[in-house]
């Protein structure tokens, strides 16, 4: 067998379990549409999957998140080159949001659909902006915090909490372990459970389709036409302004041509880990020290989400629009914030989508029928978000490299000794 097709066929198994997942919700909003109002029966089934689901999304979170910050022990240069990374992390998924933002104030939201009456008042809003800020970020009692429904306040003290442990030291090592461990356990039930989407979510989107008809998939093809032009003008205009900030036209040129390899791969693979050792070799190639591409493009592969913010982003836009209470005010601010948080401090937690809308739906006081509606848009968007953020992590690497080594960073031949790779050379 040749390299060509066993790269196709990896390509191809990688894409089998959302393929899967989307046959069966196709198959379930035909039936749907076919029997109507009939199909009501196989909500039930739906809805046991997700209500496994929410039980799962509290300690995921919390074991997930709390033990990688326990974990983390970087100091001096490496811990100064992390800070930096973050604050460049975060700036790029702002401005990707902001974005997306931006797009639908002018376009719109292209949706035929919206949910009835009954559904979007379940909606409700707190009366003024400093109660929604404090309902947001802050539960009044513990056992409100273990909940789905205020997902946010749930990460705020999750990453207190592993700050804590994680300046405590050996004293706390036993913590580390446990938290570890049942991170582990976790992230096996929500494998387990996973297995079962198909047919949970194909029942869910019968019940949908027959409620609601056609209207609802015209919805899903309009809102990928959107995501997708969009994803395209992120990747070609701002990634290659990123470049252009790290070196001129020289990054902007050479950047573009080192990261085909790395983009194709991140679209066949659905994976920001899949594509580090490209985004290695590519950093490699243009020059970019290994102590900082191999700090950036790891860490970057869990939390730098440029992409996935445009896609929780145009989720909230979406599902508030459907629901009867589109975005205004304080909520296109709480929109883009809650599009970075999901993104970045959700994006390392396996399910990390269904966290996200889980904090969409929480966060907005949408009804239950939001979130299947929110996690077969996240699928759809997936290929894009990890093109976005795969291939950002490069360009990232390229921005550290100028603020350490600076503006003419390119033309020192910083890398000449790593695994024998030749960086490009500067052309006047």
């Amino acid at each position: 067998m040749t390299t060509a097709n066993r790269s196709g066929r990896s390509a191809l198994a990688n894409y089998r379990d959302p393929i899967i997942l989307i046959t069966f919700c196709i198959l379930g909003a035909i039936l749907g549409l076919v029997l109507g109002d009939k199909a009501s029966f196989l909500k039930p089934i739906g809805q046991i999957f997700l209500n496994l689901l929410f039980c799962l999304i509290v300690p995921l979170i919390f074991f997930s998140i709390a033990g990688s910050i326990a974990n983390t022990k970087d100091t001096g240069k490496v811990g100064k080159m992390i800070g930096y990374t973050l604050i460049i992390f975060v700036l790029t998924a702002t401005i990707s949001g902001g974005l997306i933002l931006l797009v639908t104030h002018f376009t719109g939201v292209p949706t035929t659909f919206t949910a009835p009456a009954a559904a979007a008042q379940a909606a409700g809003k707190p009366v003024t902006i400093a109660d929604q800020i404090v309902n947001t970020l802050t539960v009044g009692d513990l056992p409100l915090l273990i909940s789905r429904f205020h997902v946010l306040p749930l990460i705020i003290l999750t990453i207190f909490f592993g700050i804590c442990v994680s300046m405590i030291g050996e004293a706390a090592k036993p913590v580390v372990n446990w938290m570890n461990a049942m991170s582990l356990v976790c992230y096996k039930m929500v494998a387990i459970l996973m297995k079962a989407a198909p047919i949970g979510l194909g029942a869910y989107f019968a019940d949908l389709t027959g409620t609601y008809g056609i209207d609802l998939l015209k919805t899903y093809g309009s809102a990928m036409l959107v995501f997708y032009t969009v994803v395209f003008v992120y990747f070609f205009v701002f990634l290659g302004f990123y470049a252009w900030l790290a070196a001129g036209t020289w990054g902007v040129k050479n950047y573009f041509r080192v990261i085909l390899a790395p983009a194709l791969t991140a679209l066949g693979t659905r994976s920001s880990a899949a594509t580090i050792p490209l985004q290695m070799e590519a950093c490699d190639k243009l020059g970019v020290p290994r102590d900082i591409s191999s700090v950036v493009v790891s860490m970057g592969a869990t939390c730098h989400m440029d992409g996935a913010c445009i896609a929780v982003v145009y989720s909230e836009v979406l599902a508030t629009t459907l629901f009867g209470h589109p975005l205004a005010g304080f909520d296109f601010i709480l929109a883009l914030f809650l599009g970075v948080a999901a993104s970045v401090a959700t994006s390392s937690v396996p399910g990390g989508g269904a966290a996200g809308e889980t904090m969409i739906v929480s966060v907005f006081h949408l009804p239950e029928s939001a979130f299947p509606i929110l996690l077969m848009v996240i699928e759809l968007f997936d290929p894009g978000c990890t093109l976005l953020n795969s291939c950002g992590d490069t360009v990232v690497s390229m921005l550290i490299t100028r603020i350490f080594h600076g503006k003419d960073w390119y033309k020192k031949n910083l890398n000449a000794d790593a695994a024998g790779k030749e960086a490009l050379t500067y052309e006047h």
